[in-house]
């Protein structure tokens, strides 16, 4: 299936490559073709959301994982400082030691939370715009098929008002 952007320029390359009408700026083109064009855009679209959807589920993983090793750092200090503890000798040590390595514990969790939140924020940020940008490219092309079909129906009109004028 072509990407969106390849769609767009196919639909570009149609109105370079359609024949113009003599002294007019005006050109033929083929109907069908343009619906054809217009149908796998259609078509590609989903095809586009899945892959942010799938981006964004893997910055979900990302987070879970994060939030995963955090606990398991959290809970090995937690544990080591139980051990400790229990020595009645160095408890005083051990509680000190605990609450650092507990604090560090978090810092790095923290830290982690928030270096996945950025990368899946800019991976989302990314890709919001590729989106975008097909879309306003799309539009941009749309509009001016419209522009184009408009002008086409006006000339058509004007032709037939002539032949009634020339007929009477």
């Amino acid at each position: 299936m072509n990407s969106i952007f390849d769609l767009l320029d196919d639909l570009e390359d149609l109105l370079d490559k359609s024949a113009s009408r003599p002294f007019t700026k005006k050109i033929s083109i083929d109907k069908d073709e343009i619906f054809d064009i217009i149908g796998d855009i259609r078509l590609s679209l989903p095809g586009e959301i899945k892959q942010a959807q799938r981006i964004a589920d893997n910055c979900d993983k990302i987070i879970n994982d994060a939030n995963n090793k955090a606990q398991s750092i959290i809970k090995d200090a937690e544990e080591k400082r139980e051990r400790l503890i229990s020595d009645h000798e160095i408890s005083k040590k051990a509680r000190e030691e605990a609450a650092v390595i507990t604090s560090e514990a978090k810092d790095t969790a923290r830290e982690m939370r928030i270096a996945a939140v950025e990368y899946a924020d800019n991976l989302l940020a990314q890709t919001e715009q590729t989106i975008r940008a097909a879309l306003d490219e799309f539009l941009r092309i749309s509009r001016g098929t419209e522009d184009f079909l408009g002008k086409e129906i006006d000339l058509v009109y004007n032709n037939r008002q002539e032949l009634r004028g020339t007929g009477n």
